[in-house]
Parts: structure tokens; C-alpha cells; sequence
């Protein structure tokens, strides 16, 4: 899975870089702009972008991660460290992650909105994570149809016995 990091504090970008690296996926960025990212989202065509909301020089993250998702078909996962309610952003992003992560929760939200994007049900959603709009939506293009029947969402292997 590929993702786009848009993060404009400049320990916070790196360090989700290399916590994402390390866990196996490949990264592009961090930038710290919208007009870069939008740029750059373009030309690599991430399957998820990390979109941190408040972006310094008054850019804003909800403005890019609309973009990114209603122009170029990318999806984003906001994360903020600020009391941000994610009513406004339920059209066009996936979920909103709350700062302070750890890293085994930042892996595990990607994770489950992976799974999401995939068309499963995730196998676990961190206390971090609050996941926006259903499953089908998230996983259709933008101005599509939706699915008349939803694909079957995989269940967990379980143990017999």
C-alpha cells in the first residue's frame, strides 16, 4: 500500500515516515504543503493520504484531502492534534486519527482503513481512530453509483475447536 504523508510539523512528518516504512509500506513525502502534495498525489497516485488537518501558512488539510478525493480519486486519513470534530469532513475522508499516536496505532489505523478500502471489515479499529461514512462509499470512486449489493465483507479466521 502506498501512502502520501502530508505533515508540516517537521518530527512528526519523518517519524510517521519511518514508523510507515518500517512496518512495510511505501511512502511518499512528507510534504508540508497542499499545492505540493496535490502535485505529487498526482503523479504517484498514493491509495491513501495521511493529511494532518491544520497545515502551517494557513493551508488547510480538509480543503486538500476534498481535492485529493473528488478531483484524483485518493483517499485521505486526517490526523489531528486539535479538538477537530470530523462532521465536515464525512463527504471526502475516511476517518480522523487523533494526536498523540503511538506508532503500533498509527499502523494499526492504516491498517484498518486499508481493509476498509479493500472492501473488508477491519479486523481492529484503534481508540484513536474515528472511521467516517460506510464501507461501499468509502471503496467507490467519487461520483459513481453506488454498489447495489454490497460486497461480502470478509469475516476474521477463527479457530475451530
Amino acid at each position: 500500500m502506498k501512502l502520501l504523508v502530508v505533515e508540516d510539523d517537521p518530527l512528526i512528518g519523518p517519524a510517521i515516515k519511518a514508523v510507515m516504512e518500517n512496518a512495510g509500506y511505501t511512502v511518499v513525502g512528507p510534504l508540508r504543503d497542499a499545492a505540493k502534495a496535490t502535485r505529487l498525489g498526482v503523479r504517484e497516485q498514493p491509495d491513501l493520504a495521511l493529511v494532518d488537518v491544520y497545515l502551517a501558512g494557513g493551508e488547510n488539510g480538509l480543503t486538500l484531502a476534498r481535492k485529493l478525493w473528488e478531483e484524483h480519486n485518493i483517499p485521505s486519513l486526517l490526523i489531528t492534534g486539535f479538538d477537530h470534530r470530523g462532521e465536515e469532513a464525512r463527504d471526502f475522508a475516511v476517518g480522523l486519527l487523533r494526536k498523540p499516536v503511538m506508532p503500533d496505532a498509527l499502523v494499526d489505523a492504516v491498517g484498518a482503513v486499508g481493509e476498509i478500502l479493500a472492501g473488508l471489515r477491519p479486523s481492529s479499529i484503534p481508540p484513536a481512530l474515528e472511521l467516517f461514512g460506510r464501507p461501499e462509499r468509502l471503496s467507490a470512486a467519487p461520483g459513481s453509483a453506488p454498489q447495489s449489493s454490497p460486497q461480502p465483507v470478509q469475516q476474521p479466521m477463527r479457530r475451530q475447536g
